[in-house]
């Protein structure tokens, strides 16, 4: 199966400020997820991506709403809304969606999502949006792992709205 590492960053490499919050990114960036996420037709988001994306309005998710969407937490007893399947592992995940025909999928999460995807060498693709904002601290990327790899830069889009988006193969 295929995986995607679909993130949004400030230019100096923060996906959200120290607090979780996302103010800075803009609504084109939403778009441009909702896009590639219909696309593919299924999304991995960590148990803080989800429960941050529950407290936005309600057309966040109509728009993913024929999105099958797979959310990772490691605790077991974690409940999840109708409309959501909760997985405790990376891998699991992928099992999941694979058994369900799926092919491809898309991860987009917060920085402990991403490294558990990465430490466990189940990324094959990263399309990062950077947005024209600097932030002076916050959540980075990756949290720090024992993992690295080699990226490929497949293609680079400049958006209307300043959005610089990269697109990466990675090198197994």
């Amino acid at each position: 199966m295929k995986i995607t590492l679909f993130i949004v960053i400030s230019l100096n490499g923060y996906i959200a400020r120290e607090n979780g919050n996302e103010d800075f990114l803009s609504e084109d960036n939403w778009a441009l997820f909702v896009q590639e996420a219909k696309k593919v037709g299924a999304i991995i988001w960590g148990r803080t991506t989800y429960e941050r994306v529950r407290t936005w309005d309600l057309h966040y998710l109509q728009d993913l709403q024929d999105v099958v969407k797979i959310i990772v937490s490691s605790d077991k007893e974690y409940t999840v809304e109708q409309g959501f399947s909760l997985v405790t592992s990376p891998s699991e995940a992928v099992q999941k969606l694979s058994h369900m025909g799926f092919d491809h999928a898309i991860i987009t999460g917060g920085s402990t999502l991403n490294a558990g995807f990465a430490k466990e060498k189940l990324i094959d693709e990263i399309i990062v949006n950077v947005e024209p904002y600097i932030l002076g601290e916050g959540i980075h990327l990756f949290k720090q792992d024992d993992f690295e790899f080699k990226l490929n830069l497949l293609s680079v889009k400049q958006m209307d709205s300043g959005i610089l988006q990269l697109r990466y193969r990675v090198e197994k």
